[in-house]
């Protein structure tokens, strides 16, 4: 393990023989569709007129039809419990989880020994790019049970050689404290944790007379740079990559995964650059998923990087649902935030606001915490957010007015 890179050899693999790679794999994949079979997968090729020596190429993998999360459920429904669609046997299985359910009922996740592998050595390369050295003691948040974040990101802590601190999402002001009192003593030396979480120990602590930065060695919410990991959901690859020193886009392990961003309508690339739909196939897990649209907006760029790293550089916008009506317009939770970061007001220590979905969609309305919120404070807020080109109304609001998730932010609600 150097000091830059994880994994040297593959991380600065000229692109040519990265796709090289990629391709061969994408072969043996769908060999193993037909040969082994994979019968959801394999009825899909075949509905499509697509045979097991037809895709070879990246191109050809353009026409392989997309499979959606629904399409997965629907497979559990009828091939109870988990579906036709694995590529491993729950025999052949170490580890069961369940996603989270953020968009629906959550998902059956089985993991083999070589899916985990697989998980920790991608994981590796995020630590090292973000500088984990020896005897790190790193906390986090992720629910535990059958809710496998906690699990996974314990494992891939241990496996790089770090001391694993779990003590699970604040769902109430004594699990925080209890949290708060624990690292009064270890004192970590990383935070991995969902913003909300992590806004609500730092005010936990503060209300405990303490200071987060001084006493607990915490950053807040508002230092971690936007976009900085990039993953496809636990139940599809989880340490998918994150972003080097560069903090211009995420580094995404491409000898894993191919990564697409299409038009959802027609399937069809998008220009560099440009959101389209993250449509990802892992080609390397026994638990694979092919062409699978997460329909999530991402951008990806394959420019040669600064640090020397050649895998491409993507960057995770939000969930298409998540995109709020204005006008001919769409606005995602991203395009605000990355607004209000730069306004001390309302950042600091964290920003928290939620768009508003209702029928009317003429306007924008938009809900923002501010430490003070005066008018002074609103004028500055909307004056910045014309930079959107929408309609807007502001609902400026005193901190700690708008709702607290334990685990995973909502800046999307319906009205």
């Amino acid at each position: 393990m150097g000091a830059k890179f994880y994994n040297p050899s593959i991380q600065t693999l000229p692109r040519e023989d990265l796709r090289a790679l990629q391709e061969e794999r994408l072969r043996e994949l769908i060999l193993r569709v037909f040969d082994q079979p994979v019968p959801f997968f394999k009825q899909k090729l075949e509905a499509a007129g697509i045979g097991p020596d037809d895709v070879k190429t990246l191109e050809d993998l353009r026409r392989v039809p997309r499979t959606t999360k629904d399409e997965l459920r629907q497979s559990e429904v009828e091939h109870p419990p988990l579906g036709d669609y694995r590529g491993a046997k729950l025999s052949e299985c170490i580890r069961l989880s369940t996603s989270t359910g953020t968009t629906g009922k959550p998902t059956v996740i089985p993991f083999t020994r070589h899916d985990l592998e697989i998980e920790f050595e991608v994981a590796g390369r995020m630590f090292t790019r973000q500088g984990y050295g020896p005897n790190e003691i790193v906390t986090h948040a992720h629910p535990g049970g059958l809710n496998g974040g906690q699990a996974l990101l314990g494992g891939a802590l241990e496996e790089f050689g770090s001391l694993n601190v779990p003590v699970g999402p604040p769902q109430s002001k004594e699990d925080a404290e209890r949290a708060v009192n624990l690292w009064r003593e270890l004192r970590p030396t990383r935070y991995e944790m969902f913003g909300p979480a992590l806004h609500t120990f730092w005010e936990t602590a503060v209300e405990m007379g303490l200071d987060p930065k001084a006493d607990l060695g915490m950053k807040s919410p508002n230092e971690i740079p936007p976009h900085r990991t990039f993953s496809a959901g636990i139940e599809c690859f989880a340490f998918l990559g994150c972003s080097c020193d560069e903090f211009n886009g995420a580094h995404v392990a491409e000898d894993h995964a191919i990564l697409e961003a299409v038009d959802p309508a027609s399937g069809d690339p998008v220009p560099e650059g440009t959101r389209g739909h993250l449509v990802i196939t892992t080609i390397t897990k026994d638990n694979f998923l092919l062409r699978y649209d997460m329909e999530e907006l991402i951008r990806i760029d394959t420019s040669e990087c600064p640090c020397g790293e050649t895998h491409l550089r993507a960057w995770w916008d939000g969930r298409a649902k998540d995109a709020v009506s204005v006008g001919e317009k769409f606005v995602l939770p991203m395009d605000v935030e990355l607004i209000l970061r730069d306004i001390p007001e309302v950042s600091t220590p964290a920003i928290e606001y939620q768009l508003v979905r209702t029928a009317d969609t003429s306007t924008l309305r938009l809900r923002v915490e501010a430490q003070e919120p005066t008018d002074e404070v609103a004028a500055t807020v909307s004056a910045a957010l014309k930079s959107l080109d929408v309609p807007l109304r502001l609902e400026l609001l005193a901190s700690g007015a708008l709702p607290r998730p334990a685990y995973k932010p909502l800046r999307v609600v319906d009205e």
